[in-house]
């Protein structure tokens, strides 16, 4: 597990994070490393793939993978990656069947990747039963798995479409950390409920612009790489493999963003949102909106709305995305502003 001092190294970096989301869910392996590694924090593993079943049931699919294994024994001493023979195919097509009717489950992922040619893969006993092609390989490993006993203990386990995390106001955006390792936008859908679209990856990759993130993905994804939410954050790279040196290429393992107001700016927007609200002004926190760079505030009265990014009094600066929304509203006519001190925002709504 090559990757784990590194992402042990990323969690310390968001002490002030009590809430982790593994958002795309899989095995649950990186919701099960963060609830090892934060035991103070509430982390919730979104089993979207319906995995918790497939573990559950690994005492079954051991009992399969023993009589898989025999049939493949008949292969010239079982040799892997070689095509499995018609007369093999249609015995392990009545192992199946009869697994199939005796238990009422099959975990047609798993068993796929024992007798398929790789990346090929089947959701149901139907498609098993009527395939006929020829990629039928045998890739087994006759150990058995691994009963997974204490794996998910501690975890929040539910099953929600991945947006539900970014928009759902009970997850504090300042106290969340979003672990995010979506499908590929390439990735068969076979195995998965879901692969992803571009139209997914935009949506994902506005959202978590104003969020703690960790972000996993390498080379095959390249087309993330100079997204602009990627901006100021810490970037751990590998070393692909290759046949030489030069033929290496940067492989970026993970990206992680730690996104934390400033205090005088928490205390600032507090302080003129009292203000406002003794002199009858509607206040509205403008967060999990799903648009990065969006107005901390906005304010209404009278017929008046005004948006406000609040910034370190002094100091603080706008990102690229606060500047274009400030710009967008104001000429869409609304009164957009950034307030760094008190006497800027009681000009403003006088």
């Amino acid at each position: 597990m090559g990757w784990f001092e590194e992402f042990k190294t990323m969690l310390e970096t968001f002490p002030d994070c009590t809430t982790i989301i593994d958002v795309f869910g899989g095995s649950g392996l990186l919701a099960h490393q963060a609830r090892r590694l934060r035991p103070d924090a509430r982390v919730v593993w979104n089993d979207f793939d319906n995995y918790k079943e497939r573990l559950a049931r690994i005492p079954e699919t051991n009992e399969l993978k023993i009589k898989i294994a025999a049939l493949l024994q008949e292969m010239g001493g079982g040799q892997k990656k070689k095509k499995i023979p018609p007369e093999i195919i249609t015995s392990i097509k009545q192992v199946l069947r009869d697994h199939t009717q005796k238990f009422g489950y099959l975990d047609c992922i798993t068993v796929s990747s024992w007798i398929l040619f790789s990346g090929n893969y089947f959701k149901t006993w139907e498609e098993f039963e009527k395939e006929e092609k020829d990629f039928w390989y045998h890739c087994l490993l006759s150990a058995p798995y691994p009963t997974p006993d204490t794996y998910l203990n501690g975890l929040t386990v539910v099953r929600e479409d991945w947006r539900v995390f970014f928009t759902d106001p009970v997850y504090d955006t300042n106290r969340t950390l979003f672990l995010l390792d979506p499908p590929y936008f390439f990735t068969d859908g076979y195995s998965y409920e879901g692969a992803m679209t571009y139209q997914d990856q935009s949506d994902l990759l506005d959202l978590m612009g104003s969020r703690n993130y960790c972000y996993f993905t390498n080379s095959n994804s390249a087309l993330v790489f100079h997204i602009r939410e990627f901006e100021g954050a810490t970037r751990i790279i590998k070393k692909k493999a290759g046949i030489s040196f030069s033929q290496k290429k940067l492989d970026e393992f993970m990206i992680y963003r730690h996104i934390t107001m400033n205090q005088k700016e928490k205390e600032l927007e507090t302080e003129c949102t009292r203000y406002a609200r003794e002199r009858g002004w509607l206040s509205i926190k403008l967060e999990n909106t799903g648009h990065t760079g969006i107005p901390d505030r906005l304010y209404l009265k009278d017929g008046k709305a005004i948006f406000v990014e609040f910034k370190t009094p002094g100091s603080g600066r706008l990102s690229v995305f606060q500047s274009h929304w400030l710009e967008r509203l104001t000429r869409e006519q609304f009164t957009a502003r950034t307030v760094w001190t008190m006497e800027e925002f009681k000009e403003l709504i006088k």
